[in-house]
């Protein structure tokens, strides 16, 4: 009679832990197919020494993973997943990180916790640490990675035609369009 309950908390245990793995396996297969649609690259678990998180609170994390990385429309991005902290105090975050001088964020209708830092020539954005969090709770949804990937590259396109004099798409003319 003991061993039932041990059985049933062992089962538990075995299904959280298969939980946890499937849903870390969907999130991977997610963001692997937004940097395909993207044009970009999955690093996995490799972050780039070109990316300098100096200032912020990713300084120094503990592990990164799901890392996108690419220069769509000629912006250099990238986004991954990091835990910062070790054991009780650790936490997760999603962090986008921008390469640019301007303000490459300014066309973005950014969430109200959301937070931006700067680190060199490196824009950040992320949801700042909370009091209380699950330790999934702090990654941004793949669907909101890809709205905010999205707004960046459309804000990036239209100040590279911008600067340079071209006609954005909504300023071209369909072909019957044109006075004879």
């Amino acid at each position: 009679m003991n061993a039932i309950p041990l059985i049933l908390m062992a089962g538990l245990c075995l299904f959280g832990f298969y939980a946890l793995y499937t849903f870390e396996r969907y999130r991977a297969d997610a963001i692997r197919a937004l940097a395909i649609r993207s044009g970009m690259h999955y690093l996995g678990d490799a972050l780039p020494r070109s990316l300098t998180l100096e200032g912020t609170p990713f300084d120094r994390f503990s592990k990164v993973w799901n890392v996108i990385d690419g220069e769509p429309r000629g912006t250099r991005i990238m986004a991954f997943d990091c835990q910062v902290g070790v054991g009780k105090r650790s936490w997760r975050r999603s962090v986008m990180a921008v390469e640019s001088d301007g303000t490459v964020f300014s066309n973005m209708p950014l969430n109200q916790d959301m937070t931006i830092d700067r680190s060199g020539r490196w824009k950040i954005l992320y949801r700042p640490k909370a009091h209380f969090n699950l330790r999934i709770a702090g990654l941004t949804p793949v669907e909101e990675l890809e709205a905010n990937l999205n707004a960046i590259l459309t804000g990036s396109a239209q100040r590279m035609s911008q600067d340079h004099h071209l006609p954005t798409t909504s300023q071209l003319t369909k072909p019957g369009d044109c006075a004879h």
